[in-house]
């Protein structure tokens, strides 16, 4: 019975241990070269196999064994001649020994039996590489180019260049990529950010090196448009968007197109807010003609644009009253100029105070037949933002309530219903108010999810936290002054709270409020003196970062004061990291130390 059980017991000993091979690739995988080669020794004597081959010449060239590594490749290649692999494992060996026309020798012994197939030369150049020696690979793919033109290594050589330390062999490398197959531009592209990225270390170098090899290749290859694509692409990373924008349309006057990459680029500048640029844009684009497919939409947002440039709006409100007149009589009143007419009615209400018109305008659109669904919900929202400005606020409430219903689960939808939430908040009913923002707060849209946020975190941070329900109300309603632009009495109701609850958990709230009244009244010294207040008196509470930023705007944009900019976006890239205005305000900092 005892036998039975060893007998039993036995075999189970012997499947758990590793064998020779198995416990010498784990050595080999660990790095212990040396108890791997051991082994590898034990075997040798026992059997020669390929299977062990490759971790043993590498473990004994890692241990700079290189007279036995050639001994190794040598017995190797006798065995199986026909695999070049192993004969060019004796002139690496022989390499690695110093001995350099003995190693040449036996390369070119290599290079004269291949086949000039694809697979073999990566195979070949891959081996050189493992032993670091990349311009060994280098050569082995411009030998099977010689022998076979077709063949294309762009990738397996900019990487080596990587390796090399040569960025501008390894840039231009990605771009022949380019020439030779236009659908790798994206992993291109995806490359060449990771150079420019520079690990998150800004480099004027690497920036150079792509700058240089770009134009070169725009002037050599007119021809080919994914060069000046790129070009357009790395002006606008590096945010030169007048470089961009003529870059475009050189490229566009070159292949004489439908400016659809100006088109794209004059939406990006919307995107980014920077509208002077944009309506140059679609001024090139409008200067085609009517027969140009993108005449209507970029009629349309160059007059938006225009709207939303405060410095060009208020000093250009008839001309820009009569481009919309003058557009709607040319282009109609119909489905496809929609939202010209709305816009046209927007900014009738918003900046010319013609309410009465701007109602008349949205109502003559919304009988307009053939709307798409999306088209007439805007229209709805706007008419109903037109009814809350004259202060009809069921009427207001009717038309985002029918928006609200038929777009449950869509942005638009959302949109809706953040309003009528807004309308709760002015009014003073925070609970129900509340009540919305918290679903809101879930929207796919992240421009609703984040004010729906905002207004969330003003009513509990600030109502019920006294006896009195009086400042926030009488801050709500306020609020709801300022919407309609009726400035003076707003700032009355706002300093009403600074003046009969001083010290409220509002009062930076007001001082905010406030401050982009005056700026938008371009008071803007008296704007910059409470955003200053907020940063001083409020540096840990939750609208210090937007104070920074605002300064830094104001500074940028209005006075054109460079270094007093950059001080504030230092600022908050140093103090308010977790900021949402940090990664402009670092993208902003770097241009403008780069520019300066």
């Amino acid at each position: 019975m005892h036998y039975l059980l060893l007998i039993l017991f036995v075999p189970n000993l012997i499947f758990a241990q590793d064998s020779p091979q198995k416990l010498a690739n784990k050595y080999f995988l660990s790095h212990d070269y040396e108890k791997a080669v051991n082994i590898y020794i034990e075997m040798e004597k026992n059997f020669f196999s390929s299977n062990y081959y490759s971790n043993y010449f590498f473990a004994l060239i890692k241990l700079e064994k290189y007279k036995e590594a050639e001994r190794l490749a040598r017995k190797a290649y006798s065995k199986y001649y026909k695999n070049l692999i192993y004969q060019l494992d004796i002139g690496i060996a022989q390499k690695k020994q110093g001995k350099e026309k003995q190693a040449e020798r036996t390369f070119k012994k290599v290079f004269s039996k291949i086949n000039g197939q694809r697979s073999q030369a990566i195979v070949l150049a891959n081996t050189f590489a493992r032993y670091n020696m990349y311009q060994e690979a280098l050569n082995v793919y411009n030998i099977f180019q010689e022998v076979n033109p077709k063949l294309n290594f762009g990738f397996q050589k900019a990487q080596l260049y990587v390796n090399l330390e040569q960025p501008e062999k390894m840039v231009e490398e990605y771009l022949n990529v380019i020439g030779n197959n236009a659908s790798q531009k994206t992993y291109v592209i995806s490359q060449i950010q990771k150079f420019l990225d520079n690990d998150g270390i800004k480099s004027d170098k690497n920036y150079k090196i792509v700058k240089r090899a770009l134009l070169k290749y725009v002037s050599m290859e007119s021809d080919n448009v994914y060069y000046s694509e790129l070009l357009i692409w790395f002006f606008m990373q590096n945010q030169q968007y007048e470089m961009a924008l003529k870059q475009a349309i050189s490229l566009d006057k070159r292949k004489k197109n439908n400016a659809d990459a100006v088109f794209d680029l004059a939406e990006s500048f919307l995107d980014k807010k920077n509208y002077l640029l944009a309506i140059e844009a679609y001024n090139y684009i409008l200067k085609k003609g009517k027969n140009n497919p993108l005449f209507i939409q970029s009629t349309i947002n160059s007059l938006y644009a225009k709207t939303k440039n405060i410095g060009f709006v208020q000093n250009n409100l008839n001309n820009i009253d009569k481009e919309y007149a003058e557009a709607i009589n040319d282009l109609g009143k119909n489905s496809e100029t929609i939202l010209l007419l709305l816009n046209y009615a927007h900014f009738q209400a918003f900046f010319l105070d013609n309410l009465i018109l701007a109602e008349n305008i949205l109502k003559e659109a919304l009988s307009i037949p053939n709307l798409t669904a999306g088209d007439l919900a805007a229209c709805k929202i706007e008419y109903a933002d037109i009814q809350l400005l004259l202060g009809d606020v069921w009427q207001a409430l009717l038309f985002y309530s029918q928006v609200e219903k038929d777009f449950k689960e869509n942005p638009i939808g959302h949109n809706a219903k953040l309003k009528i939430a807004k309308i709760s908040y002015y009014q003073g009913d925070f609970e129900w108010a509340q009540a919305q923002l918290d679903v809101l707060k879930a929207s796919t849209s992240k421009l609703i999810s984040n004010d729906a946020m905002d207004l969330s975190l003003l009513i509990t941070d600030n109502y019920n936290i006294d006896t009195s329900d009086v400042p926030m109300k009488t801050f709500a309603y306020a609020d709801m002054l300022l919407y309609q632009k009726k400035y003076k009495e707003s700032i009355i109701k706002y300093d009403s709270i600074l003046m009969y609850f001083p010290g409220h958990s509002l009062t930076d709230e007001i001082y905010m409020r406030k401050a982009d009244i005056y700026l938008h009244l371009d008071s803007i010294n008296t704007a910059l003196k409470m955003y200053k207040k907020i940063e001083e008196e409020w540096s840990h509470d939750i609208l210090a970062d937007e104070a920074l930023y605002m300064q830094a705007s104001i500074y940028d944009n209005k006075l054109n004061k460079p270094e007093m900019a950059m001080n504030f976006y230092e600022k908050i890239v140093l103090n308010y990291q977790g900021s949402i205005y940090a990664s402009e305000a670092r993208n902003r900092f770097r241009f403008l130390r780069d520019k300066n």
